[in-house]
């Protein structure tokens, strides 16, 4: 890419304009590792602009040397040209030092870019909170479990996550990663622990509320139809998400029946409560 580079419009969009501070000035800036968000605005049902954001680790006030550490962002108003050809995802790569000129909001320590200067070789102070970034980023973090043993956490989808076995099939299974993991997974136990007749429970009501649509796609297909107890018998646990509010969904192979589709089954405490397709 070629310096300078103007971001967006070069310029706060006039929306946002009594958020941001008039003076522009420069900073030194490194960025995580995440992937850019977008997001996109509308007016009176019509696409108005799209606006894009990348977390930033910390900035160096190149005017009054001030340093800060703790994650913000960057955002901005894009172009229709940013936008369509996807520019704006190579802008700000993680670790790499940007200096910039930019407009601080007033209320939180978020940078609105109008113009990348270049790229800094090296600046300690950045490249340290970069360096503690990735420690962080890629340090296991398990929670352990007496059924499960030590279950990984996924970082990415912040939910720990294990498998177990049930009649020769392997299940996954997830669980949310929040202040009630350790219930949730007390929750998880209980249900696999029984899980034959939860598991029964669970195909008896997909079997109850989908064989009428399931006959629909034969209809469609060509192919005969089905009872519920063959589609009882047709389903395989595949899956179980575990949250944290209480609720589960389990999901089912379908034995070919929605064409490969998995069949969800959602349920509480009460027992199984909704049952679809998806996938």
């Amino acid at each position: 890419m070629n310096y300078p580079y103007t971001v967006g419009f070069g310029k706060v969009d006039e929306e946002n304009k009594p958020y941001w501070n008039e003076e522009i000035r420069e900073y030194l800036i490194i960025t995580a590792d995440e992937d850019q968000n977008c997001y996109s605005s509308t007016t009176n049902g019509i696409q108005s602009n799209y606006h894009t954001s990348r977390t930033v680790l910390g900035h160096i006030d190149l005017t009054t040397g001030e340093r800060y550490s703790g994650k913000d962002a960057v955002m901005w108003e894009m172009t229709a040209e940013e936008h369509d050809t996807e520019r704006y995802k190579n802008l700000f790569r993680g670790g790499v030092i940007y200096r910039i000129r930019a407009a601080m909001q007033k209320k939180n320590v978020v940078l609105y870019p109008i113009e990348i200067l270049g790229e800094a070789d090296s600046e300690p102070f950045l490249e340290q909170l970069y360096a503690a970034y990735v420690e962080e980023r890629d340090r296991p973090v398990f929670l352990h479990t007496d059924l499960f043993g030590d279950l990984p956490l996924n970082k990415r989808y912040n939910s720990f996550e294990g498998t177990f076995e049930y009649e020769g099939q392997k299940i996954e299974f997830s669980i949310d990663n929040g202040p009630d993991a350790a219930r949730t997974v007390s929750r998880l136990e209980a249900f696999v622990r029984d899980f034959d007749s939860h598991d029964k429970q669970m195909r008896r009501f997909a079997a109850a509320k989908l064989t009428s649509l399931a006959n629909k796609w034969a209809d469609e297909e060509g192919d005969p139809h089905i009872t519920e107890e063959q589609f009882f018998s047709l389903l395989v646990p595949e899956g179980i998400e575990m949250r944290g509010s209480g609720k589960y969904f389990m999901y089912y192979t379908d034995g070919g029946v929605f064409g490969g589709h998995s069949v969800e089954v959602c349920g509480n405490s009460k027992g199984p409560a909704k049952a679809q397709i998806t996938g």
